[in-house]
């Protein structure tokens, strides 16, 4: 319940001396840590998105916590997932974190659900919290975690990380946009996200600011995230907020025969009235593996003249989407698409 009548919820004395430095913000005071102490969070995943949101809602003072994984601790895993350590090591995720988030305060209640979310109990463990929090790295669990927020009316709030780069944003608010607005469904359900390696740096600075989005929708604080997502290039020090918008039926022109590549000569052949799904790899990628009726415009391209005013012939007729595997690369792209501000979309 994200607005509870904060008139019946009390807080103790050991409340207002743990929380101190929290109530005196201006944002939060009484009435916010209050609201805190009610919420119900689900956090989906306790890898190295989970680990720092799990540490910093518990240490702020959340009622509880619901904690979904079927995975083991690995010795790969603690570079980044901080929450575990050596003694953990083939030990359940979900049972470890519980022990581990007891210690940082025992009095948020940690519930744990050792098993993988899929379509038939995503709605029975969902339906119980206020704010879903994917920290997961494969696109169907990702579909699932959409369809059933937007079901049960839920908050959703989505985070994704490869290399130094990352993205978050906040789907089902306040009518806003779902996770399929920002990928299509048709997306190879089959590849893992994170295909290029993690830090443990990126993971934390992408889960703390999930952790933080929470937190300001939990005390009603304005939300300016809405129907927008962040991109961040750590490695470089860049952040940008970029507007999604609403585009219902696009995923449904794609066609998921993978034949025939589209030559540069027969690109006006392949424009959809609907949609123009424009894929920026390189020639060598595009040539191994690409999406039916997609136009390959490597990024390298991108800047040139003629590229920018072909796409301006469309840009009000046609839905632009940008297709890409990698988030760097996509980035670009979108900077230059807004640059000259030509509407799109991304998919993977």
């Amino acid at each position: 319940m994200l607005n509870p009548p904060t008139n019946l919820i009390k807080l103790s004395q050991k409340d207002f001396l743990r929380y101190s430095k929290q109530i005196v913000i201006e944002n939060i005071n009484i009435e916010g840590q209050k609201r805190i102490k009610k919420s119900k969070i689900l956090i989906i995943g306790a890898g190295g998105l989970g680990c720092p949101i799990m540490m910093y809602l518990t240490g702020s003072g959340i009622g509880h916590i619901g904690v979904i994984d079927s995975d083991k601790v690995e010795i790969s895993n603690l570079n980044r997932q901080l929450l575990y350590n050596e003694i953990h090591l083939n030990k359940f995720k979900t049972i470890s974190a519980q022990s581990q988030l007891y210690k940082i305060n025992k009095d948020c209640k940690v519930i744990t659900h050792k098993y993988q979310l899929n379509k038939s109990n995503s709605k029975e463990i969902i339906k119980y919290y206020d704010i879903i929090i994917d920290t997961t790295d494969n696109f169907e669990t990702r579909n699932v975690i959409d369809e059933t927020c937007y079901e049960l009316s839920k908050i959703y709030v989505y985070g994704a990380v490869d290399n130094f780069f990352g993205q978050m944003s906040i789907f089902n608010y306040k009518d806003g946009i779902q996770y399929q607005d920002l990928y299509s469904k048709n997306i190879n359900t089959s590849q893992n996200c994170n295909v290029n390696g993690i830090m443990g740096i990126t993971t934390s600075y992408l889960g703390s600011l999930q952790a933080l989005e929470t937190t300001k929708i939990i005390i009603g604080y304005k939300q300016k995230l809405n129907n927008s997502v962040i991109l961040c290039n750590l490695i470089n020090v860049q952040m940008k907020i970029k507007k999604i918008y609403r585009q219902k039926n696009y995923t449904k022109i794609i066609n998921k025969n993978q034949n025939n590549p589209v030559k540069g000569n027969e690109k006006k052949n392949y424009i959809n009235n609907n949609l123009i799904l424009i894929d920026i790899k390189d020639n060598k990628e595009f040539l191994k593996k690409h999406k039916a009726k997609s136009i390959n415009i490597p990024l390298k391209t991108f800047r040139l003249y003629g590229t920018i005013e072909f796409l301006k012939k469309y840009k009000n007729e046609n839905l632009i989407s940008i297709c890409c595997n990698k988030l760097d690369r996509a980035s670009i792209v979108s900077s230059i698409l807004d640059l000259h501000k030509i509407q799109h979309s991304l998919t993977k």
